[in-house]
């Protein structure tokens, strides 16, 4: 298992960088920092509004 002790680590970092990019949309910022190279344009073009539907909608699952 990992260690849940990372979940705030990352979200306070995450914050203070959207916090310095307020335009960014949360799935544009994410995969800017990920730098991976891959082109993923649903998730990229996602709508803040959109991830927080489907994020709210699996909450309660366990295998998202």
């Amino acid at each position: 298992m990992r260690d849940p002790k990372r979940i705030p680590l990352i979200l306070r970092e995450l914050e203070t960088v959207w916090k310095q990019n307020p335009d960014y949309r949360l799935t544009q910022l994410i995969i800017g920092i990920a730098r991976t190279g891959e082109v993923c344009p649903k998730l990229f073009n996602m709508e803040d509004e959109d991830f927080l539907n489907k994020l709210e909608k699996d909450k309660n699952k366990n295998d998202i």
